[in-house]
């Protein structure tokens, strides 16, 4: 059993230890607002300043602007009926000539009207306002926006198989700049960095100092009973 050699170091790493669990179980306790703990308002803080970097409508605006006077004319089929009548309303919205045979969906209309139409969705939806989707298409924002991403992931598909490469790698565009981060954060509050410079740096700062504090805590508490780490020395044959 290993017994107090330094008393100094020993103390000090108590005092560390015990002082490190005390924050934390402050860090755990639910008084960061809303009834969430430390962790869970660092991670909605980082979400949020992650939200504030990715804001890329206007970009993808100008890839589907790139896009207006081209005509697409394809086929591409849902998972069920339910589905393609759904998938048909965004398109119909868009302003395409759609035709609707059982899960089949044929879609005849300007390529970059329907991007535009994705980028304006996704910007609501960026905005967490799923009420605007909903008013236009009658049901749920958020599955309005699934059914964006289903039906042009077969509409790249389709693109691919006709080789309308430049089409297809627009859409990609719009898909990434747009509305996957406008479906993947929404809820989440927007917040730029710029205007949370403080925040982050301190919950960066008592991050790194959170994980030295408790390292050393370690380090002299096995100092104060004596426990070290040391190589074995090497025999020197002559």
């Amino acid at each position: 059993m290993s017994t107090v050699r330094n008393k100094k170091t020993f103390t000090i790493g108590i005092i560390m230890i015990a002082s490190f669990i005390l924050c934390y179980v402050g860090m755990m306790s639910p008084n960061f607002g809303n009834g969430r703990n430390g962790l869970q308002y660092a991670d909605d803080m980082f979400n949020s300043l992650s939200k504030g970097s990715a804001y890329l409508i206007k970009d993808a605006q100008k890839v589907a602007d790139g896009q207006k006077g081209t005509n697409i004319n394809l086929t591409v089929k849902a998972s069920s009926t339910a589905d393609a009548v759904k998938w048909g309303k965004l398109y119909t919205t868009a302003g395409a000539t759609v035709t609707v045979k059982e899960a089949s969906v044929t879609i005849d209309g300007d390529f970059g009207k329907i991007l535009g139409a994705v980028v304006a969705d996704s910007d609501f939806m960026y905005h967490n306002d799923s009420k605007a989707l909903e008013t236009k298409y009658g049901y749920d924002g958020r599955e309005a926006t699934n059914n964006w991403n289903n039906s042009l992931k077969k509409i790249d598909a389709a693109l691919k198989a006709k080789s309308q490469f430049p089409q297809e790698f627009d859409l990609v565009k719009v898909q990434q700049k747009a509305l996957e981060p406008a479906y993947n954060y929404y809820g989440i509050e927007i917040k730029k960095v710029s205007e949370n410079k403080s925040s982050l740096a301190f919950l960066l700062s008592f991050y790194l100092l959170y994980t030295v504090w408790y390292g050393f805590g370690l380090y002299y508490l096995f100092d104060g009973l004596g426990i070290v780490v040391s190589n074995p020395k090497k025999k020197v044959e002559v």
